[in-house]
């Protein structure tokens, strides 16, 4: 396999901007999304690409899609809460840093503002860059390689997980098993990302509505 180095480059300098750049907090929660797909959508136009060929089309949508994403969700949320969160925490871990969502705590609006930014703006946006874009690049690297998918599939996870760090290390393991599971159901379900953006919403969801009761 003869690798392009000058794409290869340009993927990474693209892949480790997605990843950090949202951790500068110079732009708000709800802008720094839409510049950096702005950016990402820049960036698949110059290698004639769009947000169609990484799995990203609203014509996708099915009912379908938004029951199964519904029912796996909360059912992995469930698994997550009960038994994974208790689990890795049986192992020495730390639980999950969760300072930044205490204004949810017993406060309706600021719950509601932020289930509706998730569901609008950040889940979409964290599926498009991390299972859409980045795996998707990430994969081109290795070619026809029998290996290209699980290879891709545990660099693009560690980089999710990594992408929550501030959570703390217990999160981090979590959110690497969900992000191995993400990709798993973007391989069944042939690149469609709206089967993944509905499971990551209604996970979500359950675990912001345990915090919002007190319960996280």
């Amino acid at each position: 396999m003869q690798i392009n180095w000058k794409a290869f480059m340009w993927d990474i300098l693209m892949i480790a901007f997605v990843v950090i750049f949202p951790h500068f907090g110079v732009l708000p929660m709800f802008a720094y999304p839409i510049f950096v797909l702005l950016i990402v959508w820049g960036y698949l136009k110059i290698n004639n690409q769009n947000f169609s060929t990484i799995g990203f089309r609203f014509s996708d949508i099915s009912v379908r899609s938004f029951l199964y994403g519904t029912l796996t969700g909360l059912l992995y949320a469930a698994l997550a809460y009960w038994l994974l969160d208790p689990l890795i925490a049986k192992l020495g871990f730390k639980p999950a840093n969760l300072s930044d969502f205490d204004s949810l705590h017993h406060h309706f609006f600021n719950y509601l503002l932020l289930m509706m930014l998730a569901w609008v703006l950040v889940i979409p946006y964290e599926e498009i860059i991390f299972r859409g874009f980045i795996f998707t690049r990430v994969k081109v690297w290795f070619g026809n390689s029998k290996h290209a998918f699980i290879i891709s599939a545990l660099i693009t996870s560690v980089l999710f997980a990594l992408y929550h760090c501030q959570e703390g290390t217990g999160a981090v393991l979590q959110i690497f098993i969900f992000a191995l599971f993400q990709v798993w159901l973007y391989k069944k379900f042939k690149g469609n990302l709206w089967y993944l953006i509905f499971f990551h919403a209604w996970y979500d969801s359950f675990m912001l509505t345990a915090i919002y009761l007190g319960y996280m």
